[in-house]
C-alpha cells in the first residue's frame, strides 16, 4: 500500500514540485500517474523511494510512515519494491544476465535461487537469447525489458515504474505508474 498525506515538495530554488498530494493505492491496484512534462509525477517516485524527502505531509508504505525514515533503514524500505528507473540504471560492465541477477544479490538469495530465478525472468521478457550481451549491444526498448526484469525478479510487493514505456513506445507514453500485489 502506498498513501500520501497532504504531501508537498518544495526544492532549494523555490520550485514547488508536489502541492498538498493525497491518495491511497491499495494493494492489488494499479494506479497510472499522468500529466505533463515537469508535472511532478518523477517527484512523486523519488519521495516513495526516499530519494527525496518531503517538505511536508506523510507518506505511509506498506503500514509504515517512512516520512522520517533513517537512511540506514532505506535499502531494506526498497527491498519490498521493484523499481523501473527512467533512465533505466544498468550497470554498463554487466552482461544482461548479471544485471538482473545483481538485484537478488543485494537481498542475499542464494546463488541457486538465483540460476533457477533469472532465466525465468529473462524469459518472461523475452530475453532469454540476450542474457550474455551488455547494455549498449541491446536496443533502447531491450534495454528496458532488462530494467523489468530486474523489478521484476524478487517477486516484489509492488513495482514503481518511471515513464515504463518511453523506449517501447515512440510515439505514446503511459506516465508513471505503481501495481501493488
Amino acid at each position: 500500500m502506498i498513501e500520501f498525506k497532504n504531501v508537498s515538495k518544495v526544492y532549494k530554488t523555490g520550485t514547488e514540485a508536489v502541492h498538498n498530494a493525497s491518495f491511497t493505492i491499495e494493494k492489488g491496484e494499479f494506479a497510472f500517474l499522468v500529466g505533463q512534462s515537469g508535472s511532478g509525477k518523477s517527484t512523486l517516485i523519488k519521495l516513495i523511494l526516499k530519494e527525496e524527502e518531503a517538505s511536508s505531509g506523510n507518506i505511509i508504505i506498506n503500514g509504515k510512515d517512512i516520512t522520517f525514515l533513517k537512511p540506514k533503514r532505506v535499502p531494506y524500505l526498497r527491498r519490498s519494491m521493484g523499481v523501473v528507473f527512467q533512465d533505466f540504471r544498468l550497470l554498463p560492465d554487466k552482461t544482461v544476465y548479471e544485471n538482473v541477477a545483481f538485484a537478488m544479490y543485494i537481498v542475499k538469495a542464494t546463488p541457486k535461487h538465483i540460476r533457477r530465478q533469472v532465466p525465468m525472468v529473462l524469459a518472461l521478457v523475452g530475453l532469454s537469447n540476450k542474457a550474455k550481451m551488455y547494455p549498449n549491444q541491446l536496443s533502447g526498448g531491450e534495454q528496458q525489458r532488462v530494467a523489468l526484469a530486474r523489478a521484476l525478479v524478487n517477486n516484489p510487493s509492488m513495482i514503481i515504474a518511471d515513464e515504463p514505456t518511453r523506449k517501447l513506445r515512440s510515439r505514446y507514453s503511459m506516465g508513471d505508474y505503481a501495481f501493488i500485489k
